[in-house]
């Protein structure tokens, strides 16, 4: 994952007028993937990043650990700063699956709000939905791959062009509150607001 930007900033002195100033953000680099899905026990490494600015290697700083003897979702931020002194970020997401065998299979037909949502099983812990909104949206229709991380959590890490036209989205940790409910929160780059959209099996 590389992430790069320019910034062009005025600055008026008394001795220079209309002056601009360009100042380039680190372009950064993860080693490794940006999702890592680990059963609850398993190792972490920490591979880092690196960033640079004009040609010139930048210190990273990590923010996050991981402790996979707790199933849950972990974040892990890297941040670099340039000779400006503007900040840039990359992010890492760190599922932690339970390691007992799930006794919940949330595969099936799901309603919210009068519109279905199908959920297709991928693993014991991974679905795939088709509607992950329950809003009847055509074009905007998000599908999303998700992990039922201790069937108490649910959560859709971040994945991009998850509708026809091309939304990136991911949920919050969402609640699974029994095989025939659960409810989340869609953080989409455009239309959905964050509102909790709760899910019902259909009969």
């Amino acid at each position: 994952m590389i992430v790069s930007g320019l910034l062009f900033t005025s600055c008026e002195t008394d001795s220079t007028d209309h002056v601009s100033q360009i100042t380039h953000y680190a372009n950064m680099s993860m080693n490794g993937d940006a999702l890592v899905v680990l059963a609850q026990g398993e190792t972490y490494t920490e591979q880092g990043a690196e960033a640079e600015s004009s040609g010139e290697k930048l210190d990273v700083k990590i923010d996050g650990t991981v402790d996979t003897s707790k199933p849950a979702v972990y974040k892990i931020k890297y941040a670099a700063i340039n000779s400006d002194g503007f900040p840039a970020y990359i992010t890492r997401t760190v599922i932690v699956l339970s390691e007992q065998p799930s006794s919940i299979d949330l595969s099936g037909t799901f309603v919210r709000s009068g519109n279905n949502n199908i959920v297709t099983k991928l693993g014991d812990r991974k679905y795939k939905c088709d509607n992950a909104t329950g809003f009847d949206v055509n074009d905007n229709k998000i599908t999303l791959e998700f992990y039922n991380i201790d069937d108490k959590q649910i959560y859709a890490p971040y994945q991009e062009k998850t509708s026809t036209s091309g939304i990136s989205a991911e949920s919050n940790n969402g609640i699974i509150t029994d095989p025939n409910h659960w409810q989340w929160s869609i953080i989409a780059s455009s239309t959905f607001g964050t509102a909790d959209r709760k899910f019902t099996r259909s009969n």
